[in-house]
């Protein structure tokens, strides 16, 4: 968590520090457990690096017991007390987390990882006040760290500030650039403000991705784009088999002409403007993407059902309109059921999938605020029992 690197004491400790910074996170577990075994005379450091190793792969009881075993060799280490803390508040253990957090600001006062850790911690009791106290604080420390630029969106997130967050993601833009994940987070940002169109939100993480093309995070992130490109080809297929319901007279309203079949000019004229409008649609939708999202798009509708689905839906809607329009139908009652028969299954599609995603969006706000408001009670209770001993 530190920036201080732990090699000087012993070569094994700086080749697992290399192993780690080349994301070799097993390899340098393995050489860390090995050496702990070995060697008689104990290394703090050794256990502040396995406790990294297990952080990465979110193993937090065991970053719990390393970094507990690092501190009883050296009750100073700093890393040794951030990975306590980093472990407690995931275990459930958010004021033991704090404690930690503020003894390791108390061992490295101008460092910004523990006020990134104490913010994080504070997060967990539900105090965001605090929180937010301490990531402007490590921002402070450090003004050109993304990681504490982080801690500050990620409180200001649970404060429901989509605007102040966006000034954070450029904030860190204005100093890095290159940064994949600000340059994501921005963009989704923007997306849930309604600031973005969906090719420029794509243009936006195929940039991202472009700067970091092992994100899985941000791959994720440019499918659900495409997937959502997709199902929008849904709307011109019920647009074009409306139109052709009203040009092909399926159903004739006030002083319209009834006779059928309908005469074959507007019919051809018809189905050349819908010719027109999916080429358009085509265009925009694939061809003035990014290259990296060209590919995303095709990938996503060769392997996700749900866009095959849509794809299959758009098709329907598209070859019933078609069939409305260049055959010259005398029977309404046949145009009328061409028309439902295209019409209904897309719409009854469009229709669930809206109310799914609606459903999980509000799933997801209720989880966020059971958690918050369950970590209010237990901070208020943690404040009430200072008091009452205060007063004993």
């Amino acid at each position: 968590m530190s920036d201080t690197p732990y090699g000087g004491g012993h070569p094994t400790i700086a080749r697992a520090e290399a192993l780690l910074s080349l994301g070799r996170t097993d390899d340098a577990c393995d050489l860390l457990t090995a050496y702990t075994k070995e060697v008689s005379n104990k290394d703090a450091d050794a256990y502040a690096l396995l406790a990294s190793c297990f952080f990465r792969k979110r193993g937090w009881a065991a970053v719990l017991v390393m970094a507990e075993s690092a501190l009883s060799l050296n009750p100073s280490h700093t890393d040794g007390h951030i990975f306590r803390s980093e472990a407690l508040w995931r275990l459930g253990r958010a004021d033991e987390a704090v404690t930690a957090a503020r003894e390791a600001i108390r061992i490295s006062p101008h460092h910004q990882s523990p006020y990134q850790s104490l913010s994080a911690a504070l997060r967990a009791t539900g105090d965001l006040d605090g929180a937010l106290a301490a990531a402007n604080e490590s921002v402070r420390v450090s003004p050109e760290s993304v990681n504490s630029h982080f801690a500050r969106y990620d409180v200001l997130r649970d404060m429901g500030d989509n605007v102040a967050a966006q000034q954070v993601m450029r904030d860190v833009l204005s100093f890095a650039p290159e940064d994949a994940d600000a340059r994501a987070v921005l963009a989704g940002l923007k997306d849930e403000a309604r600031e973005l169109k969906l090719p420029e939100l794509a243009r936006e993480y195929a940039a991202a991705l472009g700067a970091d093309p092992l994100s899985g995070h941000i791959s994720a992130k440019l499918e659900d784009v495409a997937l959502r490109l997709v199902r929008r080809t849904r709307w011109v297929a019920l647009l074009c088999l409306v139109y052709a319901a009203v040009t092909s007279r399926a159903f004739p309203t006030g002083d319209d002409p009834t006779s059928l079949p309908a005469p074959l000019g507007p019919r051809m004229w018809f189905f050349f403007l819908m010719c027109v409008g999916w080429g358009l649609c085509v265009w925009r939708t694939y061809f003035t993407l990014p290259k990296g999202a060209q590919l995303t798009l095709l990938s996503v509708v060769r392997r996700a059902g749900a866009a095959k689905l849509a794809v299959a839906h758009s098709l329907w809607g598209t070859l019933c309109a078609v069939l409305l329009v260049t055959v010259p139908w005398t029977d309404r009652g046949y145009e009328q059921a061409l028309v439902w028969i295209g019409g209904v299954p897309v719409v009854l599609a469009m229709w669930w999938g809206s109310a799914k995603r609606r459903n999980e969006r509000a799933d997801e706000e209720k989880a966020k605020e059971k958690r918050l408001k369950a970590a209010r009670e237990r901070h208020q209770d943690g404040a009430r029992d200072k008091e009452s001993e205060a007063a004993r």
